[in-house]
């Protein structure tokens, strides 16, 4: 009685396994549309009277939609810090900044990307961004040294960006260069991402 059964089970397996969906074989296509990412990194200012800033951490929470297979648009908030350069000058016979050496960045930017294929799921990205950011306290100016500034910016990019097995997720790396209009103060940033796209 038990053999007739275990022989019917075994003659079902091959028919249930070619049912099941093959685990290889299938091209995991690479997913387009809305997208959100996180990223951190490092941020830097170029110029004033230390020539450049320590470097120190940046964040970037961004959101945009792939409107073809090579062309992005997002918007993106970052945040960094330049710490220990001098954009007002000194005081006369002193090493002591007139403005303030040490203020966080905020930028606000809508940003364009275009999509190099450079290997199977592997892009090369030159982007370029343009928006507000707001300067706190003040590093130059004439008003009150405790102040913030809102003045517009503009820059380029490249990055590099790879689309992982794992559905929906993408990795990369950014380097940004970003010009403080008005303060005339320059920017960059360079920082790792992490993408998810619906």
């Amino acid at each position: 009685m038990k053999k007739p059964l275990l022989a019917a089970v075994l003659a079902m397996l091959p028919t249930t396994a070619l049912a099941a969906t093959p685990p290889e074989g299938v091209p995991l296509e690479v997913r387009r549309g809305f997208f959100t990412e996180a990223d951190i990194g490092a941020f830097f200012t170029l110029g004033g009277e230390n020539i450049y800033s320590n470097a120190q951490s940046y964040l970037q929470l961004g959101v945009g939609y792939d409107l073809t297979d090579k062309i992005s648009m997002g918007v993106h908030f970052g945040l960094g810090s330049s710490a220990a350069n001098c954009f007002a000058g000194y005081m006369p016979g002193t090493n002591v900044c007139s403005m303030s050496d040490n203020f966080t960045v905020m930028f606000a930017d809508v940003t364009a990307a275009y999509m190099v294929p450079l290997a199977d799921r592997l892009y090369l990205m030159p982007k370029v961004a343009a928006g507000l950011s707001r300067l706190d306290p003040a590093p130059v100016g004439s008003g009150d040294p405790g102040a913030a500034l809102t003045a517009p910016n503009a820059g380029l990019g490249i990055g590099i960006e790879y689309a992982t097995p794992m559905d929906h997720f993408s990795v990369g790396a950014d380097f940004l260069a970003r010009y403080l209009i008005g303060p005339n103060i320059p920017t960059f940033a360079f920082f790792p991402r992490v993408k998810y796209t619906f």
